[in-house]
């Protein structure tokens, strides 16, 4: 039996660490922060870290891996597994964790000498995206291009006679990034079973058994109620309910058949034991192509009234796509691009294996409409602040990109004062925004701060919910496990998917927080 605790992530928008406790191994999924005060850490339990026997990272966002170095200030010996591209981002983000606490006036809870403990090991060296292999005795993962940032990946585990998946932050709309769909490896690939000494079928060893959702470290036992069970599919065997915050228990098909809930025994091959899938927008249907038409109208109208468009971005990641998409758009708009985003378009163009061929919003190759960019048509990038100051007073209508998509840095708040008493110019978020940043007061009351206009439009870098159940689809669970969004939102969009039956033979949804635990 394994448990999974959830030690960040579910219910909640950060610091992404999924425990998965075996009999035999131990192993942690990411171990990231929330961007939040003093900054909020995972729920780590350190008399588990000293056991730990490999920890994976999907990626190098603050939230998924700037806790990594407190596991090894708490005595972790083992090894990080990730990407080549993700080690290279990672100093970068470990930094910038580092000045924004000091300027913050907030302690971390390690040291910059913990960062330099991490053992590194590189996914690709070990095997290429799509192929099984054995990454410590008894555990097998397998490996995808989440889509979501250069370097960014999924994962398949198989350990102690289970399967699954872990979706890390998942897109499959990005227009720069490839992703590979995880179920061709999870249904097509063979494991290399001559070096993990099994020699049963994984189909034969997927067991139904006892499966328990564990609220805060407590189990309780409740009568799945008739809005509570799901309708079972004749080619799944499995006793189908929906979870409320990890409150109902699933006791295997004795329970089942004394409290009148229909069963059917066929095969059950079919499904992985758990799935932890990215659901960060929620119960948000658009595409992005409906992101784009949003952005497009919110940008026309502030050029057509003269203003000024300042979009504060990561600087790696989205910006870099809209960049180039802007750039299409509205081509006779002057646009000026800090130095940061430029340097992330660089290291786009240094790691082609990330890349998509082409793109329907981009003329040519990928590749070479960021070569094109990079070779300066079009744009300014500003290095010192007289330069800022010279292009503000010569632009009008004009498009502006700076780095640190929440505004805490000293750069983004100079710009916002550039802006700020302007009605005319606005102020376009395009991502998360953490409570208590700067972009989150200017969002939450703007007319404090100036009379520029300030608003939110998500480009699209997670999934919301049509991928959410084309991913259901893709890689059905007998637990699907939402994450990555405020409980309330995972909340809602079970309930959504449950109510269409989009899920009906596909397994427990399971709207979780940190501190539940799901036993496999």
């Amino acid at each position: 039996m394994i448990k999974l605790k959830v030690w960040g992530g579910a219910g909640e928008h950060g610091r992404s660490a999924y425990l998965l406790k075996g009999s035999r191994v131990q192993l942690l999924l990411d171990c990231g922060v929330k961007k939040e005060g003093a900054g909020e850490y995972p729920l780590i339990e350190p008399e588990i870290v000293k056991e730990l026997d490999v920890v994976l990272l999907s990626h190098a966002h603050e939230d998924h891996s700037v806790a990594i170095p407190l596991l090894y200030r708490m005595g972790y010996q083992g090894e990080v597994w990730t990407t080549r591209e993700t080690r290279e981002q990672l100093d970068t983000y470990f930094r910038a964790w580092r000045r924004n606490m000091e300027r913050a006036g907030h302690a971390l809870p390690y040291e910059e000498g913990d960062e330099q403990l991490i053992r590194y090991r590189f996914l690709e060296d070990e095997a290429e995206g799509g192929i099984w292999f054995e990454i410590v005795p008894g555990v097998s993962v397998v490996w995808g291009r989440s889509g979501h940032l250069a370097g960014s990946v999924w994962f398949g585990l198989e350990m102690e006679d289970k399967r699954i998946f872990y979706s890390g932050d998942y897109t499959s709309e990005s227009m720069l990034l490839q992703e590979d769909c995880p179920s061709d490896a999870l249904w097509q690939a063979r494991l290399p079973r001559n070096r993990r000494g099994l020699n049963a079928p994984v189909s034969q060893r997927w067991k139904t058994d006892i499966r328990t959702a564990v609220n805060g470290g407590h189990v309780v036992a409740e009568e799945p109620s008739a809005s509570q069970t799901l309708p079972v599919a004749a080619s799944e065997g499995v006793l189908r309910s929906h979870v409320s915050a990890g409150r109902i228990v699933e006791q295997g098909d004795a329970y089942a058949v004394s409290k009148g809930v229909e069963v059917n025994k066929a095969s059950s091959s079919g499904l992985l034991d758990l799935a932890i899938m990215d659901a960060a927008y929620g119960t948000d249907r658009d595409t992005q192509a409906n992101k784009l038409e949003q952005l497009e109208q919110a940008i026309h109208k502030t050029i057509a009234r003269g203003g000024k468009v300042l979009m504060p971005m990561p600087s790696v990641g989205r910006g870099q796509e809209i960049m180039l998409w802007a750039q299409q758009q509205f081509p006779d708009v002057p646009i000026v691009v800090e130095q940061g985003l430029v340097d992330g378009l660089k290291q786009l163009l240094r790691a082609p294996y990330w890349l998509k061929e082409e793109e329907e919003h981009i003329p040519g190759s990928v590749k070479e409409a960021i070569g094109l960019f990079l070779r300066g048509h079009g744009w300014e990038m500003p290095v010192t602040k007289e330069e800022r100051e010279r292009l503000l007073h010569q632009h009008a209508a004009s498009l502006w990109f700076i780095p640190d998509g929440m505004m805490q840095s000293s750069l983004a708040r100079w710009y916002y004062s550039q802006f700020a008493d302007d009605g005319n110019n606005l102020l376009l978020l395009t991502g998360h925004v953490s409570a208590g940043t700067y972009a989150y007061r200017l969002l939450q009351s703007p007319a404090k701060h100036g009379a520029c206009e300030v608003r939110k439009i998500r480009y699209k870098v997670h999934q919301g919910w049509k991928d959410v159940e084309r991913m259901l689809h893709q890689v059905p669970a007998r637990h699907t496990v939402l994450v990555h969004a405020d409980q309330t939102e995972t909340d809602k969009l079970r309930e959504g998917l449950l109510s269409g039956k989009m899920v009906s033979g596909k397994g427990i949804l399971h709207s979780l927080s940190p501190g539940d635990e799901l036993y496999l």
